[in-house]
């Protein structure tokens, strides 16, 4: 009776995902973020300081971008076909719990960074590392909430992203940037296959126009 009762919230948490929009906003933060590394490491002075200083403004801006693209996404292609839905509050338990991965995570993150820092003769860029790191543990912990595949799949993708981009040779800003321009990138080409794939399963209802009937 418990699992029958599971699979309900799952399906309702795997809809969230359905149409590819968290990727399609994900990854723009991702774009917005590599051209803001970017830029900071080909401007200099004053304007340098300003830059630097704008990272929060960047991060809210791109926060409020992102979540006006995915309801604009859902409001004209997801919800007219398959319907809308709310999402109750999490409960302290499972915010107790996030809280818990978020502790490992952090931990693990730091470790691995003392290790990269401290390594005698280490020529490696550790920012897009830490960087493929963290956001490779978000999607384990997404496609583990959801049962979604696809988000092992972009863990990988990541962690390998943040990698090669940390062997680069590149300077460390300059690879961050790489890093996360490739990596929205291939979010914008996962969110396009998924949405392509519900679309197809999900066309749209033809208007029956009035001298039709």
């Amino acid at each position: 009776m418990t699992n029958d009762l599971k699979k309900p919230q799952l399906r309702a948490i795997q809809y969230f995902y359905v149409d590819g929009s968290f990727e399609f906003g994900f990854g723009l933060l991702c774009l917005i973020l590599g051209v803001f590394f970017y830029v900071e490491t080909n401007v200099h002075g004053w304007l340098s300081t300003v830059v630097d200083s704008s990272l929060v403004l960047v991060m809210i801006g791109g926060a409020w971008l992102i979540n006006r693209l995915i309801k604009q996404l859902k409001e004209r292609l997801t919800w007219p076909r398959t319907g809308y839905l709310t999402y109750s509050r999490r409960s302290g338990r499972k915010l107790g719990w996030r809280l818990v991965v978020g502790m490992v995570s952090g931990g693990l993150i730091a470790a691995i960074a003392t290790v990269l820092i401290t390594a005698p003769n280490a020529q490696v860029a550790t920012m897009p590392v830490l960087s493929g790191l963290l956001l490779g543990i978000v999607m384990v912990v997404i496609g583990w909430r959801t049962r979604l595949n696809r988000f092992h799949l972009l863990a990988g993708l990541s962690t390998a992203d943040g990698i090669a981009m940390g062997f680069s040779r590149m300077e460390n800003t300059t690879a961050l940037a790489a890093y996360y321009i490739v990596f929205g990138l291939v979010l914008f080409a996962s969110g396009a296959w998924v949405l392509r794939s519900y679309l197809r399963q999900n066309p749209a209802e033809k208007e029956v126009l009035p001298d039709e009937q």
